[in-house]
């Protein structure tokens, strides 16, 4: 995905202004915004406004000259996707908030586990809401060679006009166009955010059906992880052991390493009918793997 998809920009050097790039924020593809609400809009957070009188009312000029701010990154809302074989769609999209005229364009640095791998991207999707709202993407596919961690280092955006006016019922009577262009980069606490491509995991278990009391069992569960060929067995990850007598709690019992085929086995004695599972926790490192908790087995006493 990322060698078809991860096109703009690397060849922009790291001197380029953000003003150059974010006239890629606004390609003819984008989703246009409403203009202004119908019913009328009191904009907050403006750097000045002016009032006069109209023929009839008195009308109000604003001025909008602050880059929107960027609040936070995700995965299509989520902060971790988790990837079959197939993989998903999804779009990383950031929030941004301008309360005065709203966005005009917003584009991103991206990093991947640690390392850059786009110096700037044009977000060409704009919601519905330009005054506190999503920017995406376009959709992609995720797959499991995509799996990581993703940062946004940093963001450029621009208001859409420096100053605009209205009636006095607060309806868009003229605009003026945003004509400075952003003041530069920004950075803040969603700089560090990580969010997650995670490939999915199975955990098949198996155990006796009934052991004579006293004897042992022995209970297997095989762990495997998506790759963009299928499902392999997970080596060298933790798996944790549950047990339960009865309707008693569950109780861990180990946490156990698989072998090369993905195996973990635990053996106990049988004193009572006992239900056994195994747990995988979500591994945020190496092969980024999504938890998983599998299906119940009940070994009765007999």
């Amino acid at each position: 995905m990322l060698k078809s998809r991860r096109r703009v920009a690397l060849g922009i050097t790291a001197a380029a202004s953000v003003a150059s790039m974010i006239a890629l924020a606004t390609p003819a593809q984008a989703i246009s915004p409403p203009l202004w609400p119908a019913a009328g809009r009191i904009p907050s957070g403006c750097a000045s406004t002016t009032v006069s009188l109209g023929a009839t009312d008195y009308q109000y000029t604003f001025t909008d000259t602050a880059d929107p701010a960027i609040l936070d990154l995700s995965f299509g809302g989520k902060t971790t996707i988790v990837v079959p074989p197939a993989g998903v769609t999804s779009d990383l999209r950031v929030r941004v908030r301008d309360l005065c005229s709203g966005t005009l364009g917003v584009v991103i640095g991206l990093k991947r586990n640690g390392a850059p791998i786009i110096l700037s991207e044009s977000l060409p999707n704009a919601p519905a809401n330009v005054f506190d709202g999503w920017w995406a993407e376009a959709p992609a596919t995720y797959r499991p060679s995509d799996s990581g961690y993703y940062t946004v280092p940093w963001g450029g955006t621009t208001h859409r006009w420096d100053s605009f006016l209205l009636d006095g019922d607060f309806k868009l009577v003229s605009k003026v166009d945003n004509s400075s262009g952003p003041n530069g980069a920004q950075v803040g606490a969603w700089s560090l955010k990580r969010i997650y491509v995670l490939n999915a995991t199975t955990l098949t278990p198996s155990a006796p059906a009934s052991v004579r009391k006293g004897r042992i069992a022995k209970a297997t569960a095989v762990l495997k992880y998506a790759t963009n060929a299928g499902y392999v067995a997970d080596a060298g990850a933790k798996v944790s052991v549950q047990t339960k007598v009865g309707t008693g709690k569950w109780l861990t019992n180990a946490t156990l390493t698989t072998n090369a085929s993905g195996v973990a086995s635990y053996s106990f004695v049988v004193n009572a009918t006992t239900s056994v599972r195994f747990i995988h926790v979500t591994t945020l490192s190496g092969k980024y793997t999504n938890g998983a908790i599998s299906a119940i087995k009940v070994v009765k006493k007999i």
